[in-house]
C-alpha cells in the first residue's frame, strides 16, 4: 500500500515539530541567547529553502535536512550553538542563486559562521579549469578547516544525514558521494575522533556501494549474534565476579566493529567471518577512585584480568601510554576462554567518552592541536599547483592505523600503520628523507623499503651524495610524505629539462628537425612529449649520438621513398558515447581497458571511467583505485552492464594453500583443465616444510565460471583456503 501523500500544510507540521524537537533534544541552546541566534538561523534557511523539497522520502521540504544536519552536531558531536547556526545555514549562499553571500552572513552573525558556512559551500565559479568541482571544494574545504575545526564537524553531519537518507537518490550520485564518505569523511571522523559516526558512515558507505557484499556480511553477522552473545556476556559476568571491586569500580560495554571493517578483514587476511575473534570487544570502563591514578588504575585492572584469562602476549596494546594521533587511549588484550580468543579493551569513563564522541573543537587538548598541525601541513602542500587530482585527494584522506618508533634518545615518532625506516626519516625532517642513506632499527643496519614495527628504535644514517628518485615512493607508507617526495623530483626534473632543451636546441642547429621529425624523435624514444625527450638528453638516457643515428637513417629512407612518413594515415577515433547517469553496456572491448590493479571479469560488479571520449578502463567495484576515481572525476564514472556478443577470456589469477601432499596439485589442476576445460597461462607453487602455497593464472569467460572453480577447488581434502587474487591481496 502506498504511502498517503502529504499535503503542504502537513509537511510545514513535520518542519516544525522537528525543529522543535532539535531544541528540546540540545540543552546547550536552551538559553536565550542561544535560542535567539539559533532562531533567526532557522528562519532564513527555511525562507531561502521554501521551495525546495528533498528527493527522498516524503518529498518533505529540504529545511528538515539542515535542521538534522544541525541536530547531529549537537546531540552526537556534543557542539554548541555557533557550529549548530551554521548547521543551519549551511545550504543558504549555495541555494540562494547570490541573494545571499558568505559576507550578509558574516554581517547578520558574524565572522565565526560565515567562515564555517563558507567552508562548506561548493566551488560553484572560478575553480581551476585543469581540476574538477570536487577536488576544488575540497581544497577550499581544508584551507577552512585549517583555521576553525567546525568546518569539519558540519560538513561530516552533513554528509551523514544525506547518507542516512538516500533512497531515491540516482545510482551515480550513491557512488560519488560514498566514496567521498569512505575516502575522506570516515577517516577524518576517525581523525577528530568522532568513532561512532565513521563506523555508520563506513557501513553506509558500504551499503549502497556494494550492497551484495554488505548483505552477505550483515547476514553472517546476524547467524551469529546470539552464539556471540552468550560467549561474550558469559565473560561479562566471570570479569563482574572475579575483578576486585576494592580497587575500583567499573562497568561493562559490549562494542562492535562496523560490518566494513568486518568484510575488509575477511578480504585483506583471507579469513572467514567466525574467525574474526574481535568483531565484538568486551570494554571494562573504570570510575577511577581517588587512592591511584586513572593509568595506575587501568594497569591494575589489566593485572587483575590476566590473574582470570590466559592473554596472548604479543598482541597487548599500550595505547594509554601513547596515545594514537585521535586520542584514542585504552589497554587492549586478547584472552583465552573456551578455547577461543576475545578482546579486552580497559579504559577510564573519561577514555570512553573520548572513544565515541571525540573531543570539542574549542577545547584545548593536545589531540587538537596535533589534528591542526596536520590541517596545516596539508594545506601547505594541497596549495602546490604542481599537484595531480588523485594526489590531493591522496593526500586529503587521512591516515588512522598507526605505529609508534623512537628515535636515538628516546622520543616517540607516531607514523603510520606500514610505515618504513624512510618515513621515519621524513617524520623526523624531509632533509632527512631526501638525503637518506641507511638506516639502523635496533642496531641492525636496514635499507630504506624495511617496514617498522612498534616500539622499534631506529637511526637514520643520511649522505649529501643521495639523490633520491621516484623509485622511493613506494616505499613510503605516509601520504604526505610521499607528496613532499613527488614535489622533490618534480623540482628536480624541472632543472633538468630546462638543461636538456638547450642541448636540444644546440642539436636541433645541426639538424633542423621539422614538426614531422620531432613527432617521430619522441615515438621512437619512447617520449610522450617534448618535456620527456629534453630529461632524457639531460640524464644521458638519450644523447647526440642517439639522435644524429636515428635522423641519417629516416632522411636516407625518405630519399628513398617518397613521402613514406607523410603517407601514414589512421582513421579518426569514433567518440563512444557516456552518460554518467546511466548504466555503460560493454558488448567487446574496443577501446576499453581492463584495470591490472584488480582484474575485472565479465559478470563482476564494476565501474567504467573514461580517459577521454575515447578511452576508458574498468576497475572491480571494491577496487581502491576506483573509490579514488569516484572522489576525484565522479562525472566521468558509470556503473556497467556486461553484455558481451564476442567470445572474450578474461585473465584472472587464483591463489590457494594447504597442506602438502601427494597428488594436491595435480587435482588442482585436474579441476581447472578438465573439468572446467580452463587454459592456465602461469603456475607459481612454492612449498615450506609441509605448507603449500601456488598461484594459477587462468583466462576465464565470466566470474561464475571462477567462481564455479573456485568452490570445487576448496572442496579439496587438503586445500586450507583458495580465493581470488585481487585488489587487496597480495600476489607474492
Amino acid at each position: 500500500m502506498k504511502d498517503k501523500k502529504l499535503t503542504y500544510q502537513e509537511k510545514r507540521k513535520i518542519v516544525i515539530e522537528r525543529f522543535d524537537d532539535f531544541i528540546k533534544t540540545s540543552p546547550q541552546l536552551q538559553n536565550p541567547k542561544s535560542l535567539k541566534v539559533i532562531t533567526k538561523a532557522f528562519e532564513l534557511a527555511d525562507a531561502v529553502h521554501l521551495k525546495q523539497f528533498r528527493k527522498t522520502g516524503q518529498h518533505l521540504p529540504y529545511i528538515v535536512h539542515p535542521i538534522a544536519v544541525a541536530k547531529i552536531i549537537t546531540t552526537e558531536m556534543g557542539l554548541g550553538t555557533t557550529t549548530a547556526a551554521a548547521a543551519l545555514l549551511h545550504d543558504v549562499v549555495e541555494d540562494s542563486d547570490g541573494e545571499y553571500t558568505t559576507e550578509y552572513i558574516k554581517s547578520e552573525f558574524g565572522e565565526e559562521i560565515s567562515d564555517i558556512v563558507d567552508g562548506v559551500t561548493k566551488i560553484l565559479e572560478g575553480f581551476d579549469p585543469n581540476s574538477t568541482v570536487q577536488v576544488e571544494t575540497f581544497k577550499k574545504f581544508i584551507n577552512n578547516m585549517s583555521s576553525d575545526l567546525r568546518t569539519a564537524y558540519v560538513k561530516i553531519a552533513d554528509r551523514l544525514h544525506n547518507l542516512r537518507t538516500f533512497e531515491g537518490i540516482s545510482e551515480n550520485s550513491q557512488m560519488i558521494k560514498t566514496a567521498e564518505a569512505y575516502d575522506i569523511y570516515a577517516p577524518l571522523a576517525h581523525l577528530l575522533g568522532l568513532f561512532d559516526i565513521k563506523k555508520e558512515l563506513e557501513d553506509l558507505s558500504f551499503m549502497y556501494r556494494m550492497p551484495f557484499e554488505y548483505q552477505r556480511t550483515k547476514e553472517k553477522a546476524d547467524k551469529s549474534l546470539e552464539d556471540r552473545t552468550k560467549y561474550l556476556n558469559e565473560i561479562t559476568e566471570k570479569i563482574k565476579s572475579d575483578l576486585p571491586k576494592n580497587k575500583f569500580h567499573f562497568r561493562i560495554e559490549i562494542t562492535q566493529r562496523s560490518l566494513y571493517r568486518a568484510w575488509r578483514i575477511t578480504q585483506t587476511k583471507k579469513m572467514s567471518f567466525n574467525e574474526i575473534h574481535n568483531f565484538n570487544s568486551v570494554r571494562i570502563i573504570i570510575t577511577p577512585m581517588k587512592s591511584y591514578s586513572e593509568k595506575q588504575q587501568c594497569y591494575i585492572a589489566y593485572s587483575s584480568l590476566t590473574d582470570i584469562f590466559p592473554a596472548r602476549q604479543h598482541t597487548f596494546k599500550d595505547w594509554i601510554s601513547t596515545p594514537k594521533s585521535n586520542g584514542f587511549q585504552a589497554l587492549i588484550a586478547d584472552v583465552m576462554y573456551l578455547g577461543k580468543w576475545a578482546e579486552v579493551q580497559i579504559m577510564t569513563e573519561k577514555m570512553h567518552l573520548i572513544s565515541t564522541k571525540g573531543f570539542a573543537p574549542d577545547c584545548k587538548n593536545k589531540h587538537l592541536d596535533n589534528v591542526y598541525r596536520w590541517v596545516r601541513s596539508v594545506k601547505e602542500i594541497i596549495n602546490n599547483t604542481d599537484l595531480t587530482k588523485n594526489e590531493i585527494l591522496e593526500l586529503i584522506r587521512p591516515q588512522h592505523r598507526e605505529l609508534y618508533a623512537l628515535t636515538p634518545q628516546g622520543e616517540v615518532v607516531k607514523l603510520p600503520k606500514d610505515a618504513t625506516v624512510l618515513d621515519f626519516a621524513f617524520q623526523i625532517h624531509s632533509d632527512l628523507g631526501m638525503h637518506f642513506q641507511a638506516a639502523e632499527v635496533n642496531e641492525k643496519l636496514v635499507s630504506f623499503d624495511y617496514k617498522l614495527e612498534n616500539a622499534d628504535q631506529v637511526k637514520v644514517i643520511t649522505s649529501d651524495d643521495v639523490v633520491a628518485d621516484s623509485s622511493r615512493i613506494d616505499a613510503l607508507s605516509s601520504n604526505s610524505n610521499k607528496n613532499l617526495l613527488r614535489q622533490h623530483i618534480r623540482k628536480e626534473k624541472k632543472k633538468k629539462i630546462k638543461i636538456g632543451k638547450k642541448l636540444f636546441q644546440k642539436i636541433n642547429g645541426k639538424f633542423k628537425f621539422n614538426d614531422l621529425d620531432l613527432s617521430k624523435l619522441k615515438v621512437k624514444f619512447h617520449c610522450e612529449n617534448d618535456e620527456e625527450l629534453y630529461y632524457r638528453l639531460a640524464n644521458n638516457t638519450v644523447n647526440e649520438d642517439d639522435i644524429a643515428s636515428f635522423v641519417k637513417s629516416r632522411r636516407r629512407v625518405l630519399g628513398l621513398v617518397t613521402n613514406f612518413w607523410s603517407s601514414d594515415k589512421t582513421e579518426p577515433i569514433k567518440e563512444t558515447e557516456f552518460n554518467p547517469k546511466e548504466k555503460f553496456v560493454i558488448k567487446n572491448l574496443e577501446n576499453i581497458e581492463l584495470a591490472e590493479c584488480c582484474r575485472p571479469v565479465a559478470g563482476d560488479i564494476a565501474v567504467i571511467f573514461r580517459k577521454n571520449n575515447h578511452e576508458f578502463i574498468v576497475h572491480r567495484n571494491e577496487c581502491l583505485n576506483a573509490k579514488m576515481l569516484n572522489s576525484t572525476d565522479g562525472k566521468n564514472t558509470a556503473k556497467i552492464f556486461w553484455d558481451l556478443t564476442d567470445q572474450i577470456e578474461f585473465p584472472t589469477k587464483i591463489r590457494f594453500n594447504g597442506v602438502d601432499n601427494t597428488g594436491l596439485l595435480a587435482e588442482v589442476i585436474g579441476i581447472i583443465s578438465k573439468n572446467h576445460n580452463v587454459n592456465m597461462t602461469e603456475l607459481k607453487i612454492n612449498v615450506d616444510k609441509n605448507a603449500v602455497f601456488g598461484i594459477i593464472e587462468i583466462t576465464v569467460s565470466d566470474v561464475s565460471k571462477l567462481n564455479s572453480i573456485l568452490k570445487q577447488i576448496r572442496k579439496i581434502k587438503y586445500i586450507k583456503k583458495a580465493f581470488r587474487v585481487g585488489p587487496d591481496t597480495d600476489e607474492k
